[in-house]
């Protein structure tokens, strides 16, 4: 069967039950929540919010990750934590946490490692099936064997490598071989394998990459990876106008329409702090310069009430809506591949001859570009997935 995986980002945490609800009608395999960062203490952030500090739990609203990741494992979808990516220091802070050897309890690595895991496993047949390395600061393979061993050790049944860099294949494959000479050949599970941004030098080297990894006695899946369109600039975390965020004047969303897709409200003093609290998961939001009564909500002044999917706007003179609309664009695929699910499907279609599968990156500017045209109404999480099984 053909593996079809997703990266999904803060829409994971802000999104809500309709995120929760769209990946599950996509038909994935499995859901990779990118990305968990280490800090130098050992505090482990999901993108920019604090999740675990010193051996406990702590991830706050909106995010209701137990609960919601659960959902996904009940509808068997595997659930991957992925550690790391471009431009952090994780796998250095790991690397100096554990210093030369696997970690025990008492050691940051591993308490927080251990919390983020029970934690998951609170709601009701929730659990962290894998932690990806996505390593791309500290290409070390004793601090990635002493890394897949410490989360061994606390339970972790497997990990998966996101590599990118064809010249860092000795680093993997010494990993490999570490982690197979410790753990048995079945605990690296997948190659989740970048072909976009630094990686797009991989798009005629996958049968490499997996020869690599079998060579090294590992039993994994292949994945190949490509991206989905981006918003440019934007979307939300600018702050300001312009780009992929406009604006429609006058409106707020219908009170007759579908609010299923209603994702929270939050107060702000000011527009340029409501288009920062949109994070990663709104496709649009509407905020009130005064009251609104609805006829079974009532929103103050400053309230930002945000969404994702369409809006429906209607009359209401009081508010702004500000939507996700501007120009998306491939920037990091191959040239001559693409990035909507047609251009990706012939892509896919090649290497699942030989291969294992395919995953996106990523799941939050999928929701980024619904509104933009820019694949036409093709460019859903369901067409994405369809393009990894043909």
């Amino acid at each position: 069967m053909t593996s079809a995986r997703i990266f999904a980002s803060g829409a994971i945490g802000f999104g809500g039950q309709p995120a929760i609800n769209d990946l599950l009608s996509a038909g994935y395999n499995t859901v990779i929540v990118w990305s968990v960062h280490v800090d130098c203490d050992g505090t482990l952030y999901l993108n920019d919010n604090k999740v675990v500090a010193g051996g406990t739990y702590c991830g706050a609203f909106p995010f209701n990750l137990p609960n919601r990741l659960a959902q996904l494992r009940r509808a068997r979808i595997e659930v991957i934590f992925s550690v790391g990516a471009g431009g952090t220091s994780d796998f250095t802070n790991i690397g100096n946490l554990l210093n030369g050897q696997p970690a025990s309890q008492g050691n940051p690595i591993y308490d927080n490692f251990k919390a983020l895991k029970d934690a998951m496993k609170t709601a009701d047949r929730g659990d962290i099936d894998a932690i990806d390395f996505d390593n791309e600061d500290n290409m070390t393979a004793d601090v990635m064997v002493n890394f897949g061993i410490t989360l061994a050790n606390i339970g972790y049944a497997n990990v998966t490598f996101c590599p990118f860099d064809y010249g860092d294949k000795d680093v993997w494959s010494d990993t490999m071989k570490g982690l197979v000479s410790a753990k048995g050949s079945a605990f690296v599970n997948a190659i989740h394998l970048q072909v976009y941004s630094g990686g797009r030098g991989n798009i005629d080297k996958v049968g490499k990459w997996k020869d690599v990894f079998t060579n090294a006695g590992g039993k994994a899946l292949m994945i190949p990876g490509l991206a989905t369109n981006q918003p440019k600039p934007g979307p939300w975390w600018y702050g300001k106008m312009g780009g992929s965020v406009l604006k429609k004047p006058n409106v707020a969303m219908f009170e007759g329409a579908n609010w299923d897709n209603y994702l929270y409200t939050w107060n702000f003093s000011t527009v340029e702090e409501a288009l920062q609290g949109a994070q990663t998961a709104a496709s649009f939001f509407f905020y009130c310069r005064g009251p609104l009564s609805l006829s079974w909500r009532s929103f103050q002044r400053g309230d930002a009430v945000y969404f994702t999917g369409l809006p429906w706007w209607g009359p209401a003179f009081q508010c702004d809506g500000y939507y996700l609309g501007g120009p998306c664009t491939d920037v990091y695929n191959p040239n001559g591949v693409g990035a909507c699910p047609k251009d990706l499907r012939t892509q896919y279609a090649t290497w699942n001859k030989s291969f294992d599968g395919g995953f996106i990156w990523f799941y939050d500017s999928i929701v980024s570009c619904l509104q933009s045209g820019c694949c036409d109404p093709t460019g859903t999480a369901l067409a994405y997935r369809q393009a990894i099984t043909g």
